[in-house]
């Protein structure tokens, strides 16, 4: 009996120390590491093409067109209008104009942007141009840099060409909202068409040309009265000043 009662004592101090040698239970398993994706890069413009104008004086503005595609200029067409709405013709005899108006799309598209060198004696034309081009990029921005409907600036704007000649505008725009319009008002009494001047032969005219310009103002837009006696003139000064503000528009 004694012989046994110890061989019990010895098994379970054997399976004691099996127990203390064994290994500690594995702890639970981490979690598998997840994967982490960068954030990629957004896009500052997006992909399209983009056109935009100038600020206007007497002799007329610049348009600049471009195309983006991820984030980059990839072309970029550039047209000068002069003071009645047409286009410089290819036979301008200035120079260094037709200069500018070929070498200067080359390096919008090289600079991404309107950091670009002046063409030497096209200065005008360079910084309109610059101006055109910085205005489309503004146009093609993901995020816009302004919440207003408007570029601040000098727009001109011109109805369709008549019998009895083409109504032109020139809008100024400061926050959205019309500062001054200037209007003229071409005739083309043999053919030609011209400037109507001090000496254009018809009173209510002069009277109209002076009234129009602050009922657009009043009004900030075309929802203006036609000036009577001068409907052609008002019509068609309400249709040059819906043009100033498109080429505005952002």
């Amino acid at each position: 009996m004694k012989k046994v009662l110890m061989l019990l004592l010895a098994m379970v101090m054997i399976i004691s120390l099996i127990g203390c040698s064994s290994p500690a239970a594995t702890p639970d398993e981490e979690p598998a590491e997840v994967e982490t994706s960068v954030e990629g890069t957004t896009n500052k413009y997006n992909d399209g093409t983009y056109t935009a104008v100038s600020d206007a004086n007497t002799r007329g503005y610049n348009m600049a067109t471009i195309t983006i595609e991820n984030d980059v200029i990839v072309n970029v067409e550039l047209e000068e209008f002069q003071a009645m709405n047409n286009p410089k013709p290819e036979d301008y005899s200035y120079e260094a104009y037709h200069e500018a108006k070929d070498v200067l799309p080359e390096r919008f598209v090289e600079a991404n942007g309107t950091a670009v060198e002046v063409v030497t004696n096209a200065t005008s034309s360079t910084t309109k141009w610059q101006q055109a081009v910085e205005r489309a990029l503004e146009k093609a921005l993901v995020e816009p840099a302004s919440t207003n409907e408007y570029f601040d600036g000098v727009f001109f704007g011109a109805s369709e060409v008549g019998e009895r000649g083409t109504k032109f505008a020139r809008v100024t725009i400061e926050n959205d909202t019309i500062i001054e319009v200037e209007l003229t008002e071409t005739t083309i009494p043999d053919g030609e068409e011209n400037f109507k001047d001090e000496d254009y032969g018809f009173d209510t005219w002069h009277e109209a040309v002076e009234a129009m310009p602050a009922r657009f103002v009043e009004a900030n837009g075309t929802d203006v009265e036609i000036f009577t006696g001068a409907t052609s003139s008002s019509t068609g000064w309400m249709e040059a000043v819906e043009d100033a503000l498109e080429n505005a528009r952002r």
